[in-house]
């Protein structure tokens, strides 16, 4: 049981209820707020009413600000009657604020005059801030002096779950600023790509639950209940639209583009004019659906996923057209488990190498189509997959009703409903399994940790995973057929927007001295979580090579611009980072690693992500 006193200016949602916490831990806390309907109910819960910052910190060792902006951090710590005339040696202040570092650097100075130490530790909370603090769960981002944390870590424990401690006085402030845009970013991008997957009759919590599991996840992937309880007390779109003009500042202060964090800034300016201040950050969901003339609408359901527990050798004769890294991936787990496999493909290398492990070799897409009970197509493209079902020796050629074709293509829905009309006509069925996971497809496959995202007819669905299952982990059924490549189009899109959102932030606390993978790590805890902060090894200034191509995500992006557009649905984000992949791929090739974007990006921001300077002309 603590015994200090501890002080707590700001008895809001959020420094109401760590009070009450604390209180419930046995300190003595004082509390102080200008508003008395505050302070009053904070006193019914055992907090110690005081007349003023001072008398705040005349009575406490510590004292916790939790205040809406920098100016009511200095007004409470500088003013007349602020903690600079508190009478106590050796004060220290945590500031929780998300504050402007470099006005929290300059209040701290002037309170180390009067011997008055302070340190920021930003809170962030994806669950919910107040309901996080009642149960101890807040994440703390820290910047301070070694000997300041070590004095505050005891009231920090008793608040939080984590305390990352990501540099000097400011630090937190920077990489909180960096959290909330990525946490702003995501939001809008999410509800772009989700009010396109409502226009198409998908169901949108198996779309998050996709997400959540591959490439496109966030903290609301992780967190769905933030994109439901739209006016959850505390969150209010003010404080996060303040957040993105302090962050826009650092920018430009720092001469780094942010140009996927400034638009969300714009957006968010929109809907807090059309709300008011006070309306809650989810709220821009609303005033999302009125530009798209669509609603959102989430029903949790079972989950529908689950893999079968044995698989029988044998079990069915496998076509694979298309051995590429996917498809040869594929046809040696197939070949693993004793599955007879048919493959084809027009680079004849590719081929010979599969046959060598064991594969049946066909002339034709035509003979694979006579051979197969399933075939899979693992192809880059619509125009590709059109040629192969109906081109000369086509699969449409051959005499095989009921055969079934799951094409794994990520296409485009429209093209894809039109195959499979004609191929119906044929006797022939198709459903669509656009692939994603976190691992990345052909690293996944071997380890059978796939996600597919299908659309189709559910007997169809079922009787794919007679070759499926082979080597997946998920199988998400989202609607008919097409509903998968529209999933598969959001959740990229998100990948993609959310990625460059996060470098760009990355380079202006680079710029400013902050650790990349400190500040990343503490990301992955709070709003601002994404697949780029849980998969960190991505995030290096020497990025790495291969995998997922920047021309496939340029494809991806080009398809979701004509769906959003096809449906009537704004998309800014996604367009702005078509276009800035348009850009990246202009620069990289086609063949040009997902991660060797921020290759560009450090240069066009003249800092590595490791904080070196690059020798550019400089920005005015």
């Amino acid at each position: 049981m603590a015994s200090q006193a501890v002080g707590m200016i700001g008895l809001g949602s959020l420094g109401g209820a760590m009070a009450r916490r604390l209180v419930s831990l046995g300190w003595a806390v004082h509390g102080y707020d200008t508003d008395s309907a505050r302070l009053s109910a904070a006193v019914a819960a055992g907090v110690k009413a005081a007349a003023s910052p001072a008398a705040v910190g005349s009575a406490c060792d510590r004292v916790i600000l939790s205040l809406p902006d920098s100016d009511a951090v200095e007004a409470v710590c500088l003013g007349e009657s602020g903690l600079i005339h508190a009478a106590r040696a050796q004060l220290l202040v945590l500031d929780t604020t998300s504050g402007y570092p470099m006005q929290t650097r300059a209040v701290a100075s002037a309170l180390a005059g009067q011997g008055v130490r302070m340190l920021d530790a930003a809170i962030t909370a994806p669950a919910g801030g107040a309901s996080a603090a009642q149960l101890g769960q807040l994440t703390f981002i820290v910047g301070a002096a070694d000997a300041d944390l070590t004095d505050a870590r005891p009231l920090l424990d008793a608040l939080g779950e984590h305390v990352f401690h990501v540099g000097p006085l400011g630090a937190g402030q920077i990489v909180k600023l960096v959290n909330n845009t990525c946490a702003a970013i995501a939001a809008i991008a999410t509800l772009e790509g989700l009010l396109v997957a409502a226009r198409h009759g998908l169901d949108l919590w198996q779309n998050l639950e996709v997400m959540r599991v591959g490439t496109g996840h966030t903290a609301f992937a992780r967190h769905p209940a933030m994109l439901q309880a739209r006016d959850r007390p505390g969150a209010h779109i003010g404080l996060m639209t303040k957040d993105l003009a302090y962050m826009s500042r650092l920018a430009r202060e720092a001469r780094v583009p942010l140009a996927v964090g400034d638009a969300a800034g714009h957006l968010f300016q929109m809907a807090a004019r059309e709300l008011g201040p006070q309306a809650g950050i989810m709220q821009i969901a609303d005033v999302m659906e009125r530009w798209s003339d669509a609603r959102l609408s989430f029903n949790p359901a079972a989950a529908t996923d689950a893999r079968r527990g044995s698989l029988a050798s044998g079990d069915c004769v496998v076509g694979l057209i298309g051995l590429g890294n996917i498809g040869a991936a594929v046809a040696d787990v197939l070949l693993q488990d004793g599955l007879e496999v048919w493959g084809y493909d027009v680079d004849s290398a590719a081929l010979a190498g599969a046959a060598a492990r064991g594969l049946q070799a066909a002339g034709s897409p035509r003979e694979v189509a006579q051979k197969a009970q399933v075939i899979i197509l693992a192809l880059p493209q619509s125009k590709v997959v059109g040629a192969v079902l109906f081109g000369t020796d086509g699969v449409a050629q051959a005499d095989n009703p009921g055969l079934l074709i799951v094409d794994t293509t990520s296409g485009y829905p429209d093209d894809t409903r039109q195959f499979g009309r004609r191929l119906a006509a044929r006797g022939m069925r198709l459903i669509d399994a656009a692939i994603t996971g976190e691992r990345g497809g052909a690293n996944a496959i071997p380890e059978r940790n796939l996600t597919f995202i299908v659309g189709g007819e559910a007997a169809d669905v079922a009787e794919s995973r007679r070759a499926l299952d082979h080597f997946s982990s998920h199988l998400f059924h989202l609607g008919p057929l097409g509903a998968g490549q529209v999933a598969k189009m959001v959740n990229n899109m998100v990948c993609a927007v959310v990625g460059v959102g996060l470098i760009e932030g990355l380079l202006v606390a680079a710029k400013l001295g902050v650790d990349h993978q400190k500040a990343a790590q503490a990301l992955d805890h709070g709003t601002g979580a994404s697949f780029w902060t849980h998969n960190r090894a991505m995030l290096s200034p020497q990025p790495m090579k291969g995998g997922f191509y920047v021309g496939l995500m340029t494809k991806d992006l080009r398809q979701m611009s004509q769906i959003s557009h096809d449906s009537g649905v704004p998309n800014v984000l996604g367009e702005l980072t078509y276009h800035l992949y348009q850009l990246f791929c202009r620069d990289l090739g086609y063949f040009g690693g997902i991660a060797q974007k921020i290759e560009v990006l450090q240069r066009w921001a003249g800092v590595t992500l490791d904080g070196r300077s690059l020798d550019l002309e400089p920005l005015e």
